[in-house]
C-alpha cells in the first residue's frame, strides 16, 4: 500500500516536473512526456488495477494542464497500459533496456492518435510538423526515460 501511495506522488512530481522545468529545455518545440513514462513504469510494476488507475491519474493531470485534449490523455494513457499489459504478458521483460525500448512505441503510438484526433476535429497540422513532433518526441522521450526508471526504482524495493 506505501508504494502505492509512493508511486501517486511520483506521477504528481513528474508531472509538476514536465509542467515547470522542462519547458526551459524543450528541443525543437518537445519536451520528453514523463507521464508516459509513469505509465510504463506502471504497467510494468503493478498489477494491472493498480497501473490502470495510475494511467487515469496521469492521463486526468496532463490533462488538466495542457489546452485543447479535453480528457483525450484520460482515456488514451489507460489504452496504452493495457496495451503493454498485454504484450508483457505474451513476452516476459524483465531487462530495463527491453522496457525503456517500450518508451518510444507507446510515444509514437500516442502521439500519432493524439494527432488524428485533433486534425479529424479541423485543426490543421502539416504532414512535417507532426512527424517532428512525433519523431524527436519519441527520441527525447526514451532518452529520459531510463534516468526515470533509475530514480523511481527504489520506491519499489
Amino acid at each position: 500500500m506505501k508504494k502505492k501511495w509512493i508511486f501517486l506522488g511520483i506521477i504528481a512530481a513528474l508531472g509538476a516536473l514536465q509542467l515547470t522545468f522542462l519547458e526551459y529545455f524543450k528541443i525543437f518545440h518537445v519536451k520528453p512526456d514523463l507521464l508516459l513514462i509513469a505509465v510504463v513504469i506502471a504497467t510494468l510494476k503493478f498489477d494491472f488495477r493498480d497501473a490502470l488507475i495510475f494511467s487515469v491519474f496521469a492521463g486526468f493531470f496532463k490533462d488538466c494542464f495542457v489546452a485543447g485534449t479535453l480528457g483525450l490523455n484520460t482515456l488514451l494513457f489507460p489504452l496504452w497500459c493495457y496495451l503493454i499489459f498485454i504484450i508483457t504478458h505474451q513476452f516476459t521483460i524483465e531487462e530495463e533496456l527491453f522496457q525503456v525500448a517500450l518508451v518510444p512505441i507507446v510515444v509514437i503510438l500516442h502521439n500519432t492518435v493524439t494527432g488524428f484526433i485533433i486534425v479529424s476535429q479541423g485543426a490543421a497540422v502539416t504532414f512535417g510538423i507532426f512527424l517532428r513532433i512525433t519523431i524527436v518526441e519519441a527520441v527525447v522521450t526514451t532518452l529520459v526515460s531510463p534516468l526515470i526508471f533509475r530514480i523511481t526504482k527504489p520506491a519499489f524495493y
